[in-house]
């Protein structure tokens, strides 16, 4: 939105519309998670320290230097997600399946001459899936105390009815043009809704889908079979769309008001960016090792695309027998940059020797290090000063913990672990939700040349959300289940 005033900023925050970037967009986009293999998936991706997997290039690349051969790993999801929402007394769900490949990794081994202290380099390629935005939400209330349309008749506050439609297209522009709002009586510039009455509801739908990817290429070192290094270069990809549809009705029938709105909103957001990932790993005993990386922010250059609709229903037709209105807004671009966090991991894992391991990483990351840049490919004068103002007041450090164990019987391997995300909002904050709980358990079996893994995750979070302006509507509480199961092939010469 290049040449967004001052008055339309503060309108999109008196409105709490999602028409421009805010802070819950910043950690949307900076948040993943490794995505991994079934094997890695077993044990809750607690493999910072393990190593020879492909998941190492999204925890420690220094990992990948333990491969001892060349390998090609192909990984599939299936997942299933589950949302249920509380809004006012009434609770509603909804569920989204999806199947996609979650990792592919190709790894080179090269075993270095004789008598060198330096014993292998592994170099290669992994494609990640960190994160999934296929969800589907619906949230509805009966006897809401509020409406949308007052949001935008605060919003318009000032703006005379003659250029409404034109100052603010994608919000109470559109209530104008509906006849959902009409001038206070004797002013130019103040409004109110066509009101529903006391008995009002309302339902509030969210579909969203698309991916966080990234595809790293990497080099690792083995020296001695006592010190492990590796660094990566990874190209990260951002694809979400999210349509949202928010419905009231009036269910007084004897008023001669408006009978139905619809407001929905269509957001798609595409980009790309890159980042460097460092790690050593040191092996203490022949039972210990212990490592850390440290992943720089990933520069991120995204694209928006929106368009906005109204339509309202009336049970009293006008002079041309219309009882139906509908407009929708012009079609909005935004261009801009989200650098996000540094990031430090910690790992230790103690080997019982050939039978089985226990693993453990930390993470840590200070979500008020995200920030909004202009786009570096326009001239656009916005500093996203107020946004980024607002990740600073309202996000706070995460402190990532993932625990994991495998067992050996013969060929078969069993494994099992656990993993927390806090929630990034600070505490007190209208939003601040439960930590993100992972419960995992998986199993394989490997021969000589190769490997079949099935790993199965259970993933709860609690978190919440406004429908509309803050200042008028009491969260929408979602509590968010996900069941994922993870099916890996790999292949060694």
């Amino acid at each position: 939105m290049p040449g967004r005033t001052a008055a339309t900023i503060t309108a999109y925050l008196v409105a709490g519309l999602v028409l421009a970037q805010n802070e819950e967009d910043a950690l949307r986009i900076s948040t993943g998670q490794p995505g991994g293999t079934a094997r890695s998936n077993g044990m809750a991706n607690a493999f910072g320290a393990l190593g020879a997997d492909p998941v190492s290039i999204s925890i420690n690349p220094a990992g990948l230097a333990l491969y001892r051969t060349s390998g090609l790993s192909l990984t599939s999801l299936l997942e299933v997600n589950n949302a249920t929402t509380e809004h006012y007394g009434t609770s509603s769900a909804a569920t989204q399946t999806r199947f996609a490949f979650n990792n592919v990794a190709l790894i080179l081994n090269t075993p270095s001459k004789e008598g060198s202290d330096w014993r292998s380099g592994t170099f290669g390629v992994v494609y990640d899936r960190k994160q999934s935005h296929h969800w589907s939400t619906i949230a509805g209330g009966n006897d809401v105390p509020s409406t949308i349309l007052q949001g935008f008749a605060d919003e318009a506050e000032g703006i005379s009815y003659t250029t409404i439609e034109d100052d603010l297209p994608f919000s109470a522009g559109l209530a104008w043009s509906t006849f959902a709002l009409d001038t206070i009586q004797g002013s130019a510039t103040s409004y109110e809704p066509f009101l529903f009455g006391p008995n009002n509801r309302q339902t509030h739908s969210i579909e969203t889908n698309g991916a966080t990817t990234q595809t790293s290429f990497f080099y690792s070192g083995n020296y001695m079979d006592k010190l492990y290094l590796g660094m990566s270069i990874g190209m990260a990809g951002h694809r979400f769309r999210r349509t949202s549809t928010h419905t009231e009705n009036n269910l007084d029938l004897g008023l001669d008001r408006m009978d139905r709105l619809t407001y929905k909103e269509d957001l798609t957001t595409s980009g790309n960016g890159f980042d460097v990932k460092v790690g050593a790993l040191v092996r203490i005993t022949e039972r210990l090792r212990a490592g850390a990386s440290f992943h720089s922010p990933q520069w991120m250059q995204l694209n928006d695309a929106y368009a906005m609709e109204l339509q309202t229903t009336f049970r009293t037709p006008d002079n041309n027998g219309d009882y139906s209105y509908k407009a929708i807004s012009p079609d909005g671009t935004f261009a801009y940059r989200v650098v996000t966090p540094w990031r430090t991991t910690a790992s230790a894992a103690y080997l019982a020797g050939a039978n089985g391991a226990i693993s453990v990483d930390y993470e840590y990351a200070d979500m008020r290090s995200m920030r909004f840049k202009p786009s570096n490919q326009l001239e656009d004068l916005y500093d996203f000063e107020i946004e980024n103002a607002a990740i600073q007041d309202r996000f706070r450090a995460v402190h990532t913990v993932r625990v994991g164990t495998e067992w050996r019987s013969g060929n078969w391997y069993y494994r099992a672990g656990w993993s927390m995300v806090p929630d990034a909002h600070k505490k007190g904050d209208a939003l601040h939700g439960q930590a993100l709980k992972t419960y995992a358990a998986g199993i394989g079996y490997r021969s000589e040349h190769i490997t079949v893994d099935l790993g199965m995750n259970y993933a709860l979070q609690q978190s919440a959300f406004f429908q509309y302006a803050p200042y008028l509507v009491k969260a929408t509480t979602e509590e968010r289940a996900s069941y994922r199961t993870f099916l890996t092939i790999a292949l060694r010469p």
